[in-house]
């Protein structure tokens, strides 16, 4: 899995020093007359984060399965844009194991055979349909229908850095999904880099 920063706000102004453009755009936008960095500081410690849908990140994660994407899709104020992509991924729980992992593959192998037999089978149902474009569409939707949620995917997501807080806190527990919390840390360690400030208290090395 890879997580690579596609774009995020910039500021045009003169910003406090030290700060990155997203937090002085925040700090901007509060219209206070508290200092930068003790402004953002407040804002996380009390939990007023409304003022961070003022500062935006895209995200391009890259290697992850459709369940895991599932995740970024439900996620609330993402907006995602998803890609199949070869392959699959194979879960950790079962990638340390040989035979785990040897079965696994197998399983996907089947049901990638049984994909292709299906979708000939349909197009083969709907010969008398003059529309082309139609009879490929109905028999890759019956295909989907059978896709594995290992299936791998790329995504590019957008949000605001509320959203991306929000995404990492509802996902970064020992009990949650195992790839979507690896997800997860992956999106908080590139948007430590661009706002520290304000994603510093989440994680197993947060100030929680």
């Amino acid at each position: 899995m890879r997580v690579q920063l596609v774009a995020a706000t910039s500021l045009r102004i003169p910003g406090p020093e030290g700060m990155t453009d997203g937090e002085a755009t925040i700090a901007h936008a509060a219209l206070s007359d508290i200092a930068p960095e003790g402004l953002l500081h407040s804002l996380i410690d009390d939990d007023r984060t409304g003022l961070l849908d003022h500062a935006g990140a895209s995200l391009h994660i890259r290697g992850i399965s459709r369940d895991a994407a599932h995740a970024l899709e439900a996620a609330p104020g993402l907006h995602v844009t998803l890609r199949a992509d070869e392959g699959f991924v194979v879960p950790a729980v079962i990638a340390g194991d040989e035979e785990l992992a040897r079965m696994f593959r197998t399983a996907v192998e089947d049901i990638h055979f049984v994909q292709g037999e299906l979708g000939a089978a349909v197009e083969e149902q709907l010969a008398g349909e003059a529309n082309a474009l139609l009879r490929r569409k109905r028999a890759a939707e019956a295909v989907r229908a059978l896709a594995p949620a290992a299936a791998a995917v790329q995504a590019v997501a957008s949000g605001s850095y509320r959203a991306w807080r929000e995404f990492v806190a509802d996902h970064d527990g020992p009990y949650e999904h195992e790839e979507t919390r690896a997800v997860a840390e992956a999106v908080l360690k590139v948007m430590r880099g661009e706002a520290p400030r304000l994603f510093g208290d989440l994680g197993a090395e947060g100030r929680r």
